[in-house]
């Protein structure tokens, strides 16, 4: 399966896996296509998309002194996600555009969780993300994303799923602490 080829179907990202640092990107049918490699130890929401052999394809983290911009790059620096938050309404209020060019709009589409996203194009729905788990599971960002037309590569959805994923770790950190 090429990451830059465009996409339609089922990704599941599983939450980190506290030992390794690194989570799975597995396609429908279980087979691991990539991988998602944390950054602990660090305040810019650091990580690496990898492929099935550990090469590094894209990595991401926040950006400027607010941390309201989370922009994914290829190792050449070509962007593949960048994603500009909303100032009182960070996830609704985003701005994203794709390393095509490609802009598209997200909502968050529960008001009790911070983990259901649903993204659209031209003003038709493209993909969503929901939960695998429940909030109190020792895994509770394990997603599914769900492409229902091509509009990004896979490379670029796993990319805006591991982002919007480390933006709201973010948040719920300054909620928090």
């Amino acid at each position: 399966m090429s990451l830059d080829a465009p996409f339609t179907g089922q990704l599941y990202l599983p939450d980190k896996a506290l030992t390794t640092g690194t989570s799975p990107v597995l396609d429908a049918h279980g087979h691991a296509i990539a991988h998602v490699q944390w950054h602990f130890w660090t305040v810019r929401s650091r990580f690496e998309i990898l492929d099935s052999r550990g090469t590094v394809l894209a990595e991401g983290g926040t950006q400027g002194w607010t941390g309201r911009q989370l922009t994914v790059r290829t190792p050449a620096g070509r962007t593949v996600v960048d994603i500009r938050f909303g100032l009182w309404r960070p996830i609704n209020g985003a701005t994203i555009t794709l390393g095509s060019g490609r802009s598209l709009g997200v909502r968050q589409t529960s008001i009790w969780s911070d983990r259901n996203f649903e993204f659209s194009a031209g003003g038709r729905v493209v993909g969503r993300i929901t939960p695998t788990t429940g909030v109190l599971s020792f895994r509770p960002d394990s997603y599914s994303f769900v492409l229902n037309s091509s509009a990004m590569t896979a490379l670029e959805a796993i990319s805006l799923a591991q982002a919007l994923r480390a933006a709201v770790r973010a948040m719920r950190q300054q909620h928090s602490g």
